[in-house]
């Protein structure tokens, strides 16, 4: 079988997101590399014992200053000239953009991009810094994805955008069902005695915490036997929630800290709550909580409208609505009897969503456009 480089980034998070795709092609025979920051490589042969760490620490994944930038070109020129595989499959802004314009310089034919969502700069909010992103990123994807063997979206809404600003083709494009979930590691467990309400997230504006937490604070009033859950680790960005907020919120809210055990966490709860609006693929958590076979309150944002199906297998709200969420909320505490109801609808929802599945869909396109031997 050919070799193929998955570029994803240097992040530990993206491996362990991807370590299930990446073995998925190992395990079909093929020679796989991945490449690697120094923190990735410390967990690596744990997540992919047989895969080959190329080591890459060309950019720290969040700078946008133009020195940092143009390391980061060279960077990723060393790694393809040195490695050069027969297939290259990148992931994540930077890696799109500028891992598959390096490479159609460098004359590689087999070129895959995953787009898992378009992020900040996308959410349909005001702001110039945020329009002026947006156009660099359209511009850089038009020039980098034109010489792509095929794009794969993990919502039907990206891949639309990309079709209509002409960036993609239809026959050079599709739609996988997100990342995907592992249903041999996520599944139902019993449901609590107390109704417990759970939301799993990077704590940031975007994500609707703040919207959970007033949520929460105002049922505690009304129904104080019924438990709140938060988890997520405290994060840099400059709207996230800050360890001194989260403090306040004590009496109210159980703050849990970081989630490493993500299926024991959302087995702990009753009902799981995503009230994003981040310009996601479609959020890993959604998936993981309707393995575990748990209704779920999420928005009709996109990415998340994916995962449900109202009043199925949970409540869908609009997007910034507290009350909303608040309503959504109190129809579990009032009506119980539906969280079992729609936690099974979650399950059976989650097959369409099997991860390896998910993966093969990938796998038959590459394989589909590899040369003939």
């Amino acid at each position: 079988m050919p070799s193929i480089l998955f570029f994803f980034g240097s992040n530990v998070s993206t491996l362990r997101l991807r370590h299930t795709l990446v073995n998925d092609f190992q395990a079909k025979g093929w020679k796989v590399l991945y490449a690697a920051s120094a923190e990735v490589l410390k967990v690596g042969k744990t997540l992919c014992p047989n895969v080959s760490f190329v080591p890459f620490d060309g950019f720290s994944g969040t700078s946008i200053g133009p020195i940092n930038n143009l390391r980061a070109l060279a960077s990723i020129r060393q790694l393809l000239r040195t490695v050069h595989p027969d297939v290259l499959f990148l992931g994540n802004v930077k890696p799109n953009v500028y891992g598959g314009w390096i490479a159609a310089h460098l004359g590689f034919k087999q070129i895959y991009g995953l787009v898992s969502g378009l992020g900040y700069a996308f959410i349909d909010e005001p702001g110039l810094k945020r329009k002026l992103i947006k156009h660099l990123c359209l511009f850089f994807y038009q020039h980098s994805f034109k010489n792509f063997s095929h794009v794969f979206f993990q919502n039907p809404d990206d891949r639309a955008l990309f079709l209509q600003q002409g960036i993609v083709t239809q026959d050079r494009s599709s739609v996988v069902p997100g990342t995907g979930v592992d249903l041999q590691a996520f599944y139902p467990q019993p449901y609590p005695q107390k109704l417990t309400f759970l939301m799993a997230a990077r704590l940031i504006k975007e994500k609707g915490v703040f919207h959970y937490i007033e949520a929460a604070q105002q049922l505690k009033k009304r129904y104080p036997q019924v438990e709140f859950l938060l988890g997520g680790g405290i994060d840099t960005n400059p709207s996230a929630i800050s360890r001194e907020q989260l403090q306040t919120i004590s009496q109210q809210v159980q703050y849990m800290g970081y989630i490493e055990a993500m299926a024991s966490a959302i087995n702990c709860c009753s009902v799981f709550v995503y009230p994003s609006y981040y310009r996601e693929g479609v959020p890993r958590a959604l998936l993981e909580a309707l393995a575990c076979g748990r209704p779920i309150i999420t928005t009709d944002a996109i990415g998340c409208r994916e995962a449900i199906i109202d009043r199925k297998n949970g409540i869908q709200i609009p997007i910034k609505d507290t009350q909303a969420l608040v309503q959504a909320m109190e129809f579990f505490i009032t009506h119980p009897d539906q969280i079992e109801v729609m936690g099974n609808a979650s399950r059976c929802y989650a097959q369409r969503f099997e991860i390896h599945a998910v993966n093969e869909q990938m796998h038959q396109k590459v394989m589909e456009n590899l040369p003939k031997q």
